[in-house]
């Protein structure tokens, strides 16, 4: 797949693309869910998250190397064969958009909880599907250009953290490793899950402008990613007790409960609200990947129907499916076990394969 001038991306936006997409709905929940496993020692397993990440992610980008113009759906056709490799892009496909549901979803049941609580499931899909379809539409010069816009932005609310760990307690963290390292070695797989995202690599990496980046651009955006991640969760470690905030379901939202403005009171609506266009970059980026993927498969140029037939059909679903927090929950663990082989182990088998095959065909030639 040769990608053309007007679709390739800075490695700036590269660098945001891949963050923005790992932040998503991990900085609202991962505090809590490391408490659970690794009570106040969590921000360790997120640094050894940080670290398999990077390996993971660099690891995509020797697979990508070896054809650098080619996508994941043109590698799996080259190196699987037609029938195997369709098979494989396929379920490539049904992963991202297994993931944009996981996000919609997510989104409209936060928005329902905390800022529109008496909107009807099929309204707020209307809401939030049309900006996303106008978004991926247009490709992934502009997915990127979003990126840049939402990155910039966030920037704006991670001084809030800083305040509210004025009033916290910083003993909450101490004893440092006082489990063990057991603990958060079992915290590992709660942040490698949140740290998901940078899989897409296999799809930004054809339209990146100069490739020889892509790798510092992979550990910076990992980097960006593990000190939002550390901030929010000390920021939440720091406020609440490693009892208390275990019992928080979204302990960011939570914790801005603790701030107040002479000129605004409610932080939290107001961190909800802008949360959405967060969500947002970490969904769109697969709903334009599941379309794209189709119009490969079917050697269509233009995906845009296809982002159209697909925005028709999730608008007829919230008609008829409306999940409760308990089936958004459950949907968002079966996605984190399917991200995990996407990301991390499909990479390394798909890697050894190519270097088991080029080396095969070698002492053939020879």
């Amino acid at each position: 797949m040769k990608t053309n001038e007007f679709n390739d991306i800075t490695t700036f936006q590269y660098i945001l693309f891949i963050s923005q997409v790992q932040i998503g709905i991990g900085i609202i929940t991962l505090p809590s869910d490391l408490a659970e496993v690794a009570s106040t020692d969590g921000w360790i397993s997120i640094l050894l998250g940080w670290v398999l990440a990077n390996v993971a992610g660099l690891l995509i980008l020797q697979i990508m190397k070896r054809h650098p113009n080619e996508s994941i759906f043109d590698l799996l056709i080259r190196y699987l064969g037609k029938w195997l490799g369709t098979l494989g892009s396929g379920l490539f496909i049904l992963y991202s958009l297994f993931v944009f549901m996981i996000t919609l979803y997510a989104a409209i049941h936060i928005t329902q909880t905390w800022v529109l609580p008496q909107t009807p499931n099929y309204l707020l899909m209307i809401l939030f599907i049309i900006p996303k379809h106008m978004l991926a539409q247009h490709g992934i010069r502009m997915l990127g250009r979003y990126a840049e816009f939402v990155g910039v932005s966030m920037i704006i609310m991670l001084p809030l953290f800083f305040i509210a760990m004025r009033e916290g307690h910083w003993i909450h963290l101490l004893p440092v490793l006082k489990e063990g390292w057991l603990p958060v070695l079992k915290g590992v797989k709660t942040t490698i899950l949140s740290f998901l995202g940078f899989e897409l690599a296999f799809i930004l990496y054809p339209f990146l402008q100069k490739k020889q980046h892509a790798a510092f651009g992979m550990i910076v955006a990992n980097t960006i990613t593990m000190l939002v991640y550390m901030l929010v969760t000390i920021a939440c470690y720091v406020q609440f007790n490693p009892y208390q905030i275990k019992t928080y379901i979204w302990p960011t939202l939570d914790l801005f409960e603790t701030i107040e403005f002479p000129f605004i009171e409610r932080i939290e609506v107001v961190f909800s609200a802008f949360y959405l266009f967060i969500i947002s970059t970490s969904g769109i980026p697969y709903y334009f990947t599941s379309a794209f993927g189709i119009s490969q498969l079917l050697r269509k140029q233009n995906h845009r129907q296809v982002i159209l037939v697909l925005s028709i059909c999730f608008i007829f679903l919230a008609f008829v499916f409306n999940p409760t927090f308990f089936h958004v929950s459950a949907i968002q663990k079966w996605g984190a076990k399917v991200g995990m082989y996407v990301a991390y182990f499909f990479p390394v088998c798909f890697w050894l394969y190519i270097v088991t095959t080029e080396r095969i065909q070698v002492r053939l030639n020879q």
